[in-house]
């Protein structure tokens, strides 16, 4: 039997009673598809590609705090390789291997060394994603991604350092990735190991 009008028109009223009812429910799920701990509170800001940054920082992501950093000569950022003009990193070959120490965690080990970044400068330094479950980046909060927004230097010009470092389960050469206004460059660097021409670690370090 087929349905009346009336009886039509009560199914196509609860159907769009229940769209509303889960458009307004409050309950989002998160699309990013990125891993690592959880969101901490950013400012609201521009990102590298010139889209806003949301209220609250995306699941491993981490915005660098501009105000906890110290300046630096230019004589002490001449063994690090800038990158892309925004950020200066141990890189492979030019700079040995970085110690490591242990540490709890899954990501057991940990390679101490400042980030060391120009002032007025937006970029990101990104984890590739084959590396995620082994890697943690962090000079502030340990995440698989940076964000470095426009950090003033005190002094006007020159270089802005931070404490941090790596996490890794056990040493390797591993890739980083900067992106900053439009472009991309990876780097790799040693994490108690050396990367292929690279020096060994200058010290002690653990395995």
């Amino acid at each position: 039997m087929c349905p009346t009008r009336r009886g039509a028109a009560l199914v196509t009223a609860a159907v769009i009673a229940m769209l509303l009812a889960a458009c307004t429910s409050g309950t989002v799920s998160s699309s990013t598809g990125k891993t690592g701990p959880a969101a901490t509170p950013a400012p609201t800001s521009a990102r590298p590609d010139g889209r806003p940054a949301p209220s609250a920082t995306p699941a491993g992501e981490s915005v660098l705090p501009c105000s906890a950093g110290t300046a630096v000569s230019q004589a002490q950022v001449a063994p690090l390789q800038v990158v892309l003009g925004v950020v200066a990193l141990p890189a492979s070959p030019g700079y040995p291997a970085l110690q490591t120490s242990l540490t709890g965690g899954p990501q057991r080990l940990f390679a101490k060394t400042g980030l060391v970044i120009r002032p007025g400068t937006t970029f990101e330094l990104i984890v590739p994603a084959r590396f995620t479950s082994r890697l943690s980046i962090g000079w502030g909060t340990p995440s698989q991604r940076v964000v470095v927004s426009n950090c003033a230097s005190p002094g006007g010009g020159g270089w802005l350092a931070y404490v941090g470092g790596y996490w890794i389960d056990h040493p390797a050469c591993v890739p980083i990735i900067v992106s900053a206004g439009g472009k991309q460059q990876q780097v790799h660097i040693g994490l108690g190991t050396a990367c292929p021409g690279q020096l060994p670690p200058q010290g002690p370090t653990q395995s």
